[in-house]
């Protein structure tokens, strides 16, 4: 089922006061767009909050679960089984509520919504004849109808005053997308560096474990009792750092950040270029150009959509 019907009854149920604009003084001919853009807009966000929090839960129940299912299995705290069932109930709980409310697909398909809205606000602008529908990606067109539908369904046919939009749109996402790009490179620094700790202290208590068993091979001081102790609070380390990278694997790895850097540097590079040509041609605005950038723009907006699609959360415990 598409989401057309649903967004309509949602768009009803923002306060004005949620939504967002493309920019201050919205013209006339143009308010149905940006009504349209400030509805999707805060429907992306508010799912996009959503889906990270559902990602969240899994993120944490999943390695919770492993952790002490191997706490239950080496030290014999028989009790924890009954933890571990209840923790795999509310786990399969949140995913199927995530399902159900489709928190992910709306997160995305809003977004393209709202992408394609902002491109046609700024090819109006520009006063280019072209529309969205005429430059947007197959793909979208044959996977998302309702959108390229609702985007069809626009009444372009008011005359909209001419203005420059380099400043209002293209070195301001610019400047947006090298800003997130920043932040997307330290977030991914932050988790590169957490994996790296995983798998040193991971090899390292492999390392140690070795040390063990030979020393106990070589030097059997040790009683049955003790040694098993020792072998066991071994396993639940190596195990606790598996259980890391089942939390990393369900929340970072769901989010992306190697794509999400690359996303954010190849948009910053895209306007940056148009920006460029704009300037070396004395801040004439030729429509070529800008129908470019918008197509660019829609491309680019797709590629995030595919890749987007296959991070739904998923019960991955082992």
């Amino acid at each position: 089922m598409n989401l057309k019907e649903t967004f309509l009854k949602e768009k009803q149920t923002i306060k004005s006061s949620e939504l967002t604009h493309i920019e201050d003084n919205i013209p006339s001919p143009l308010k149905e767009i940006d009504d349209l853009y400030g509805a999707a807009d805060a429907l992306s966000i508010k799912n996009s909050q959503k889906h990270e929090q559902n990602l969240k839960n899994v993120a944490y129940l999943a390695p919770a679960i492993a952790f002490l299912f191997l706490i239950y299995d080496e030290v014999e705290q028989h009790w924890l089984i009954v933890i571990c069932i209840i923790l795999i109930f509310i786990l399969i709980y949140a995913f199927r509520s995530s399902r159900s409310e489709r928190n992910h697909e709306k997160y995305l398909e809003y977004r393209v919504l709202a992408e394609s809205l902002r491109t046609q606000y700024f090819l109006s602008i520009a006063g280019a004849k072209t529309k969205v529908t005429d430059i947007m990606p197959w793909f979208i067109k044959n996977d998302v109808k309702w959108v390229y539908q609702i985007l069809s369904g626009l009444d372009l046919s008011k005359p909209v005053e001419k203005r420059p939009v380099v400043n209002l749109w293209i070195n301001d996402q610019r400047d947006y997308h090298f800003s997130a790009f920043q932040r997307a490179v330290k977030h991914k620094e932050t988790n590169d560096l957490i994996e790296r700790i995983v798998l040193g202290v991971t090899v390292l208590t492999y390392f140690i474990t070795l040390a063990f068993e030979a020393y106990m091979y070589l030097y059997p001081v040790l009683d049955a009792v003790t040694a098993g102790k020792i072998r066991a609070g071994l396993k639940i380390s190596i195990g606790t750092m598996s259980a890391i990278t089942i939390f990393l694997s369900n929340y970072y790895g769901k989010m992306s950040l190697s794509s999400k850097v690359e996303e954010h540097r190849r948009m910053g590079m895209l306007f940056e270029k148009t920006s460029i040509q704009i300037r070396n041609n004395k801040y004439v605005e030729r429509e070529e150009d800008i129908v470019d950038l918008a197509r660019e723009c829609l491309i680019e907006n797709t590629t995030w959509y595919a890749h987007q699609k296959k991070n739904k959360p998923d019960l991955d415990v082992e």
